[in-house]
């Protein structure tokens, strides 16, 4: 009788929860400013209560499988000298549910202490510092990893009279950050970071030395600038005491980014993509992981970080995807000893480069899962796999 009371109480609860966030979601759609930043911390306190609720029920499970991550969750020295390598993945599914990851690491048989996902500049709520999410992955024992996109036009000018009309606003846009133009938006997400309190990744401003891709590269922006950018808006977070950000530098190894470098003081790890289009396009073909990223190694390495794969992946168009996987991934650790952390481009439904969608995803192809799972088991002793992480097969 005692459990049914439980279980009934705990029902409710959840219903209540449900209802509750509705209507926040309702009404943080319609709102900016003052308002939806109250939503957004009444959405964190909710998300508390269900996830202690969730535990009620399913117990620690992954996190205590990923237990050993702790050294690195309690420390912000070892996030920056790690002596293995952290497996992750984004999922298109983000933030709407976590499930996506979870299939992802049944299917290879890896438990992900990494979790990447895509966040942006500008007024709405779902672009502040993403205090429900980050906490969610926490609970779940990983590390949130955010790739930070200054996409100044999100910005409504009512709001902030201040900033240049939208039209001209990509322009000398670095600049203006350095210059101080963003710092009401800097300052409140590097104090919610603060206020997060826990080790997070956020990999800013990513390939900001590509021409083609964002409005922060050089198309619209000088190097200088850039820089200037750049080291400013680490000196804000310093300054409210966010000192448990893990700055992610990140150019585009198909163009010069040594010039980009902002200095090591400004600097926790180097990183790039390893994303093999195929022949999808007619500026693509099938390249190798070797081709993509082998070549540029050595030089990412003499930087002297951390080296981290932030998005790995191989579309299926125009060659064997689940060879591509295997050769990319044989003895990846012994190959590139500098890159202590490789994260999975699990995304479905892609069209940022192509008018068609692409789909890198691969958790429910059997052959590329397969591939993957059996290819990392054979990694060396020193790493997580192996000595490590332990999962039920």
């Amino acid at each position: 009788m005692k459990t049914f009371h439980r279980v009934t109480a705990v029902s409710v609860v959840l219903g209540s929860i449900v209802l509750v966030f509705l209507g926040l979601t309702y009404v943080s759609t319609k709102t900016e400013g003052p308002l939806a930043r109250a939503l957004t911390v009444a959405g964190v306190v909710l998300g508390e209560m269900e996830n202690s609720v969730v535990k009620f029920f399913r117990g620690p499970g992954r996190e205590a499988e990923l237990a050993w991550l702790q050294p690195y969750r309690s420390s912000i020295s070892a996030l920056r000298t790690p002596d293995t390598l952290l497996l992750g993945a984004f999922d298109n599914n983000i933030p709407q549910t976590l499930d996506g990851i979870l299939q992802l690491e049944e299917a290879i048989g890896a438990r992900m202490p990494l979790v990447h996902f895509y966040a942006a500049w500008g007024d709405k709520p779902e672009q502040q510092f993403p205090s429900k999410l980050v906490r969610a992955i926490w609970n779940l024992g990983s590390l949130a990893v955010i790739t930070w996109e200054p996409w100044l036009t999100d910005f409504e000018n009512v709001n902030h009279p201040h900033l240049p009309l939208r039209d001209v606003r990509d322009r000398g846009g670095a600049a203006d950050i350095a210059r101080g133009v963003y710092d009401f938006y800097l300052d409140q997400w590097a104090a919610d970071a603060a206020a997060f309190g826990k080790p997070v990744f956020v990999r800013l401003a990513h390939e900001m030395n590509d021409p083609y891709r964002y409005p922060w590269g050089p198309q619209n922006n000088s190097i200088p600038d850039f820089l200037a950018a750049w080291r400013h808006i680490i000196t804000r977070f310093k300054a409210v005491g966010a000192k448990n950000v893990v700055w992610v530098w990140s150019p585009h190894v198909a163009y010069e980014y040594y010039p980009y470098y902002p200095g090591d003081e400004y600097v926790d790890w180097v990183a790039t993509q390893v994303l093999n289009y195929g022949t999808v396009a007619p500026w693509s073909r099938w390249w190798t992981a070797e081709e993509i990223f082998g070549n540029h190694y050595q030089y990412l390495a003499a930087l002297n970080k951390p080296v981290m794969v932030a998005e790995f992946s191989s579309l299926a168009v125009g060659g064997d995807r689940s060879a591509w996987f295997r050769d990319a991934l044989r003895d990846f650790p012994l190959r590139f000893p500098a890159v202590k952390a490789l994260l999975f481009f699990h995304h479905s439904n892609d069209a940022t480069i192509t008018y068609q969608h692409l789909d890198w995803s691969f958790a429910r192809d059997s052959t590329v899962s397969i591939v993957v799972k059996e290819t990392i088991r054979k990694w060396g002793q020193r790493t997580i796999q192996n000595e490590k992480l332990k999962m039920k097969n």
